[in-house]
């Protein structure tokens, strides 16, 4: 049994630490609030955008000449290709499941998927991925660590220009993003998204998925033109809103570990505190039991 004095200290930590929790639950609550309003702004241009470019697709007049792009006759059933696996997390930690989450995900994705591909390799943007699986038997591919920690336009503009040129290049054929999915502070779903290349639906799903884009559209000035200009916008929103969906993500899982932390520290002190005095009482209680019995000895020898 823990001494008066080491409660004492354990006790005097726990608070320590309880106020370093709240503080940090408090910094991730407004950073969170910024995340949050910037993936709900940015997710409704990254979806039109990429519905525009769908159904701008499956116009019968355009030809597509660009590498990044297929139709969906043009793609190869039952063909193994070379796939990079782009693996999101973030850089620092105590922010509960949110990475390890991922990570578990990734795992189990890459052992169902790995006889359809002839290869998957893991690309990584943040920390936490990397660190684990560079120890694990993979086939640990590129990692962007200065895209890592606060996410701007720029850095996404980056990491989608280094894929495209991967792909481009032909080191491999097929790109692949694992991220964890923003729905609130404390849910996050880790995420497969195809992100390259970028295939073009059928006239009939076309039809069905079109969520308001008019069946009939006039292009000006010239259609491969305007292709080209959304194809230019195209995956770095895509990509900036990924990293957008996995900053939020990032931040509420933290608060909500941090809210988790600050409570177990309060239910910790409060269970140390009476052992504490519990000890404290029966130390008591001895020292006046002392202090009578020896009154009494010294009655009786007079």
């Amino acid at each position: 049994m823990a001494s008066i004095k080491d409660l004492k200290k354990r006790i005097q930590s726990t608070k320590n630490t309880q106020m370093t929790t709240k503080a940090m639950k408090m910094v991730s609550a407004a950073y969170l609030r910024r995340a949050q309003d910037a993936i709900l702004n940015q997710r409704p241009y990254a979806k039109k955008l990429g519905n525009l470019l769908k159904h701008f697709l499956t116009m019968n007049e355009l030809e597509i000449n660009s590498p990044l792009l297929k139709k969906a006759e043009e793609v190869e059933v039952g063909v193994k290709k070379k796939l990079l696996l782009l693996v999101v997390t973030s850089d620092r930690g105590l922010c509960g499941g949110f990475n390890s989450n991922l990570i578990r995900r990734t795992q189990r994705w890459v052992n169902e998927h790995s006889s359809e591909y002839e290869s998957i390799q893991l690309g990584f943007v943040g920390k936490k991925g990397y660190d684990f699986f560079k120890t694990k038997k993979f086939n640990i591919g590129p990692y962007f660590q200065e895209l890592g920690g606060k996410v701007t336009f720029m850095k996404a503009r980056k990491l989608s220009e280094a894929l495209v040129e991967m792909f481009v290049s032909g080191q491999v054929d097929e790109v692949k993003v694992m991220y964890n999915l923003f729905q609130n502070a404390i849910s996050q779903i880790p995420t497969v998204e195809n992100f390259l290349p970028l295939v073009a639906p059928s006239v009939d799903e076309a039809a069905q998925s079109a969520e308001g884009v008019a069946p009939m559209v006039i292009v000006k000035p010239d259609p491969t033109e305007v292709l080209a200009a959304l194809l230019e916008k195209h995956f770095p929103i895509q990509a900036f809103r990924i990293l957008l969906e996995s900053q939020a993500g990032e931040h509420g899982a933290r608060m909500s570990a941090m809210e988790n932390a600050t409570k177990n520290a309060g239910e910790m002190i409060l269970a140390l505190t009476m052992d504490y005095n519990k000890q404290r009482q029966a130390a008591i209680t001895k020292e006046l039991l002392e202090i009578i019995a020896g009154s009494e000895s010294q009655k009786a020898a007079q």
